[in-house]
């Protein structure tokens, strides 16, 4: 029959030997025996208790749990029980982390649109993913709109190439240029640009905007307040400000 001391059994058990003393104390792991002169002594069963212990330990079990487990009549039952409801809960606090992941990826596909913008210029996160989702909608609704328009432009050519009706794609392209014009200036009133340099949020003249270099994100226009003129971030124009 084994015989252990405590740093003997810790070491076996992967543990340290505060640990198995902790134990101890709280009665989950007494020892088998105790010598004359105070050495606690145990045995192969203690070790495979031990290696039980940290096992439901593993599963986030409390030592309380563990100690009604272990001192159960009916400890596969109770032990059922317990799996059963820390299933539950890690299946609970599982659908609260994949509804934090799927916030924190919106707000990682939000920051690049405001890498240049100074904070203090967006007042808090909320808002923040507010104007992610306002520009969304804008560039939406352009990229809509000029599809359409891309359709006419297209079919009133070749319905003029094959019939020889070149009046019909005239009026196609009236039609066009007219429709995108409405659409920048559609687009220009709904967003307004935040200067990299100072973090005010502006809005420029249609005809500076509308001439601008620009990509996607920004376009290069000059900030009324320093008046330097950067590539300046979009940002969704409120409703209230652009009436």
């Amino acid at each position: 029959m084994s015989d252990y001391s405590t740093g003997e059994l810790a070491k076996l058990g992967h543990v340290s030997v505060r640990t198995l003393q902790y134990y101890d104390q709280k009665g989950l792991l007494p020892p088998t025996a105790v010598t004359a002169g105070g050495r606690r002594r145990y045995a192969e069963t203690d070790l495979q208790r031990l290696k039980l212990i940290r096992l439901l330990k593993g599963m986030d079990l409390s030592l309380a749990a563990i100690q009604e487990i272990l001192d159960s009549d009916q400890a596969n039952r109770v032990l059922a029980d317990a799996l059963t409801q820390q299933e539950h809960q890690l299946l609970a606090e599982q659908a609260e982390n994949t509804e934090k992941l799927r916030t924190l990826r919106l707000i990682q596909r939000s920051l690049p649109d405001f890498t240049d913008v100074s904070i203090q210029s967006i007042t808090d996160m909320e808002h923040m993913m507010a104007n992610k989702q306002g520009l969304r909608r804008v560039r939406l609704r352009l990229f809509g709109f000029g599809g359409i328009l891309g359709i006419i432009e297209w079919g009133t050519f070749i319905y003029a190439l094959f019939t020889g009706n070149w009046w019909f794609f005239v009026i196609g392209m009236v039609i066009v240029i007219a429709g995108a014009s409405w659409i920048s200036w559609d687009y220009l009133r709904s967003v307004s640009y935040a200067c990299p340099n100072c973090g005010t949020v502006f809005n420029p003249a249609f005809k500076e905007a509308f001439f601008a270099r620009h990509n996607i994100r920004a376009r290069k226009v000059t900030c009324p307040h320093c008046g330097q003129k950067n590539f300046c971030v979009e940002v969704y124009r409120e409703k209230a400000k652009a009436n």
